[in-house]
């Protein structure tokens, strides 16, 4: 396309990064370096790679800030690659198989950085690249499909006969067959989840209608020869085990069905567990874990504590808290009485005011796992006015391909000087 056909919404982009969220980000520039009212404001472009000069059409605008869809890339960057992955820019689950590793883990830093305003060590691998995922949600689409919900939309991407996806590991990868061919038979919107373990794989049908069902209970012998060892019905188990145990390796186990919240996967699980007792100690004292799950760092930090209470406001989540972790005191409010040190694993908004003001009551520490830089940033500012400075944070790279990071922040009384 030449400039006069050029279409009126389309500009030039040089991209400086990736952003989060997924997209990359850069400024708009005139093609011919003449001043234009476009030129200069930033603009979000998903699929570009840092360091390109791309073309993109602009779908929506407010003030200086701009979002579209690249339509060709005039120069490429130095880290793009081709995406292993055919349906890479189609399906929504990654955002980042077009650049190295190495890029996207540069990326990562600057984002934790921007958010807390202060310089972090390098991103810390945590695992594999591909292959890494011990936990998928997957959705039935039309006509028996089976995949994920498609970049910014609501349909479903098939993964294909045979079904494949790069980031699934050797157990959901061995199942994937076997579920596609589960949802044959089940309505468009069914959503599967599996969760690998030790045992197998445990699988949880959720929306299923009584025929849905049905049809689910007469799959369980191809789903038990793809290595499913139990099937759940709306989170009630109903075939087989309730639960597979989810621990990484030389962990205690962490029984954890279908659904039930994990880390991606065991490696993660492990370089998150390590970096969590980095920022806790040795000798933490009394310690209280909030948002502590099914008990993921609540195994470990027995260990360590003087004595472990453990809240959650997930009956459910408390019941295989109990299970996995017997020895720590569990409830669904936090106690009134003064830990010492106070670690709390808040879902992707963050912590409420309740919690934050339990986390404040820690007379050494408080260990803040965030998978959000943004609503860490946001809850770091709170600390810090009611007297908590942040003094160091560790990124984590667990799910590679994807810009999430995980971050373990550390917070201590007064106003520290941050260490980098």
């Amino acid at each position: 396309m030449d400039r006069q056909e050029r279409d009126p919404r389309e500009v030039t982009v040089e991209i400086d990064g990736l952003a989060m969220g997924g997209d990359a980000v850069g400024r708009q520039r005139d093609p011919a370096g003449a001043e234009s009212a476009s030129d200069g404001r930033a603009t979000f472009v998903p699929l570009a790679a840092p360091g390109e000069r791309v073309r993109a059409r602009i779908e929506r605008q407010k003030g200086r800030v701009a979002w579209g869809e690249l339509t060709a890339v005039e120069r490429p960057g130095p880290d793009r690659v081709p995406p292993p992955c055919p349906l890479f820019g189609t399906c929504g689950g990654c955002q980042w198989q077009h650049v190295t590793v190495d890029a996207q883990r540069a990326a990562k830093r600057a984002i934790v950085e921007r958010a807390l305003g202060m310089v972090i060590p390098p991103v810390r691998a945590a695992g594999p690249d591909f292959g890494y995922r011990d936990r998928a949600k997957l959705t039935v689409g039309p006509g028996g499909t089976l995949g994920f919900h498609a970049r910014r939309s609501h349909a479903i991407v098939d993964l294909g006969d045979p079904p494949r996806c790069p980031l699934l590991g050797p157990e959901l990868g061995r199942a994937l067959p076997a579920l596609r061919a589960l949802a044959r038979g089940l309505a468009p919107g069914i959503e599967l989840e599996a969760q690998a373990g030790a045992e197998g794989v445990h699988l949880n049908v959720v929306h299923a209608d009584g025929v849905s069902a049905g049809h689910a209970r007469r799959e369980i012998d191809r789903l038990g020869t793809a290595g499913v060892v139990g099937l759940s019905l709306g989170g009630k188990p109903t075939l087989g085990r309730a639960d597979v145990d989810a621990a990484e390796p030389g962990s205690p186990p962490l029984a954890i069905p279908g659904g039930g919240f994990a880390q991606a996967g065991r490696a993660g699980t492990a370089a998150l567990v390590a970096a969590v007792l980095e920022a806790v100690g040795d000798a933490p004292g009394v310690v209280l874990e909030l948002y502590a799950g099914s008990g993921t760092f609540t195994r470990h930090l027995l260990g360590r504590a003087a004595r472990l209470l453990a809240c959650d406001g997930d009956p459910a989540a408390v019941e295989r808290g109990r299970r996995n972790a017997p020895a720590a005191t569990w409830s669904a409010r936090p106690p009134a009485e003064a830990p010492d040190t106070v670690v709390l694993d808040p879902p992707r908004e963050g912590a409420d005011r309740a919690h934050l003001d339990a986390a404040l009551r820690a007379r050494r520490r408080i260990v803040y796992v965030s998978c959000d830089p943004q609503t860490l940033g946001r809850d770091a500012r709170h600390l810090e006015a009611d007297g908590f400075g942040l003094v160091r944070a560790v990124a984590l790279d667990l799910m590679p391909q994807t810009f999430h990071v995980e971050v373990v922040a550390t917070f201590e009384p007064g106003n520290p000087v941050a260490e980098s």
